[in-house]
């Protein structure tokens, strides 16, 4: 292996480590929090977090992608890209300090007035950070920026932590903020030894970059936050910090479980574009594998979002965990949409997916607008409904163009079984359930004996309809032999293991 290769793979794994430990202190921290504070509390942070987001949106130049695709980077480069962020963003902040008045007016609520200039304050110091990191970034050299970047969430959740303690409101969650910014600057400047200058020497060709990065990063926001925007202007504080909280919770079985399940999958599918049957096949198998991880966890947030809420959250948002169960079934609208968009990249059809975008995000928005917003529960399952009926579409889509009819009634067969399992697995949990409440008092026990059930019972019918379909589906007989292959080796070093030991 080449020293490039092995940097490449070091680096890899440092990113992937930072980004697993950083979402779970993050996760520690929102469900210590939750407990803390009140759903309102969250809200009022979850308004001003949206409208501070839009206009880092609208100052994003792409510099960060820019340092890094440029041919060589130089100082003068570098320094460049620090003034012009520095400008856009001392403009935007100025502009949203004179705009927080208004905005507290907009929703009746002055405490947003010192909220709004809080987080514009935190906005502004992340536009003093060293450039000098994008010369790390360009060797590979994380370790540094790895260790400053997971400090610093560590300290601002307890930070975050101590500051609700005592202070019993929404300001914990600001402190906790402004901890993360500070640190983050200080360490930017300890990594790499560049001190920034103001100059607009490379200003044109970077600014030729940035006027493509910044209409797509608004229009990207806008439709993964309009939904929230919505919330937020015709429905309460309370409503709002659930709604944002439980998107969240329901997400992340998504982005840290499904995820890096579906990638290997997909690796694996890139290789097989130019043999069609083979793709095919990858194609179904990939995606039953990823299902099977995936419709038993719907079934308990679904079934059980009450004893999930509680776990988590605590009581104080069991009135919202409705949310949860509705925002779960958004799990399979991932793994499709995964699936398809994957696919599309692989054949270089990326403009496909823009196409994709601007379709989904106009059926799922006049499709909202139409229902109207007097039932936050009613806006949530038709937003969730929407959105899995538009991934159904573009799932079959891609299907067709790049398998063909008959592959996909394969693959609409083979989930046949699937579906039965999932049909069982809510039946007998919802029994245990009922028989439990009578016996068991502790929500939490609660929730692992309806979880085991719901898994057990589900692979357990799994196992049954594979050994009786084996012959008569390939995607069953596909996923046997690597399955068999994934344990052979395994089955070998225990083998080898005993042997030792004898």
């Amino acid at each position: 292996m080449s020293s490039n290769l092995k940097k490449g793979v070091l680096s890899s794994v440092l990113l992937v480590g930072e980004s697993i430990l950083k979402k779970m202190v993050g996760l520690v921290s929102t469900l210590i929090l939750a407990r803390v504070l009140l759903p309102e509390d969250f809200g009022i942070i979850a308004i001003a977090t949206l409208v501070i987001g839009f206009i880092d949106i609208l100052s994003n130049t792409g510099s960060n992608q820019y340092l890094l695709k440029v041919d060589h980077l130089d100082e003068k480069i570098a320094n460049t890209a620090f003034t012009i962020n520095l400008i856009l963003k001392t403009f935007m902040a100025i502009l949203m300090a004179f705009s927080s008045v208004f905005i507290a007016d907009f929703y009746n609520d002055p405490r947003l007035v010192g909220v709004i200039l809080s987080l514009t304050a935190i906005f502004f110091l992340n536009s003093l950070k060293n450039p000098g990191e994008a010369f790390l970034r360009r060797d590979q050299n994380y370790a540094r920026l790895v260790k400053v970047s997971v400090s610093a969430k560590i300290v601002s959740v307890a930070v975050a932590v101590t500051t609700a303690l005592t202070l019993e409101n929404y300001w914990a969650l600001v402190f906790g903020q402004a901890s993360n910014a500070i640190l983050m600057l200080v360490g930017s400047y300890y990594v790499h030894p560049h001190r920034p200058k103001l100059t607009l020497a490379n200003a044109s060709e970077q600014w030729q970059f940035s006027g493509w990065i910044i209409p797509q990063s608004i229009f990207g926001y806008v439709r993964t936050q309009l939904d929230s925007f919505i919330v937020s202007t015709n429905f309460g504080q309370s409503q709002l910090g659930s709604y944002h909280t439980m998107k969240y919770l329901a997400f992340i079985p998504s982005a840290h479980i499904l995820l890096p399940v579906i990638q290997p999958f997909l690796v694996e599918l890139r290789k097989t574009k130019d043999a069609p049957n083979y793709f095919a096949k990858q194609f179904n198998a990939s995606f039953i594998i990823t299902m099977l991880l995936a419709l038993p966890l719907v079934c308990v947030m679904f079934f059980h979002h009450e004893s999930v809420t509680a776990v988590l959250l605590g009581p104080n948002w069991i009135q919202y965990s409705h949310l949860l169960g509705a925002f779960s079934l958004l799990i399979p609208a991932f793994v499709m949409l995964n699936q398809g968009t994957r696919v599309l990249i692989i054949y270089g059809k990326t403009k496909h997916i823009f196409i994709y975008e601007i379709i989904a995000f106009t059926v799922l928005y006049s499709s909202l607008f139409s229902v109207g917003f007097d039932d936050i529960a009613l806006f949530t399952y038709v937003r969730v409904a929407i959105e899995n009926l538009v991934c159904i579409v573009f799932l079959i889509y891609v299907l067709l163009k790049y398998t063909t009819i008959k592959n996909a009634l394969s693959l609409l067969s083979a989930f046949i079984p699937l579906g039965t399992a999932a049909y069982g697995a809510i039946i007998a949990s919802s029994y245990v359930s009922h028989w439990v409440s009578h016996w068991v008092s502790n929500v939490f026990l609660d929730l692992v004996i309806v979880s085991v059930t719901t898994f057990f019972v589900f692979y357990t019918l799994v196992l049954v309809f594979h050994m009786a379909l084996y012959k008569r589906l390939q995607e069953w007989q596909y996923l046997e032999g690597l399955v068999l292959r994934i344990l052979g080796p395994l089955t070998k070093r225990l083998a080898k293991s005993k042997e030792a030991y004898k």
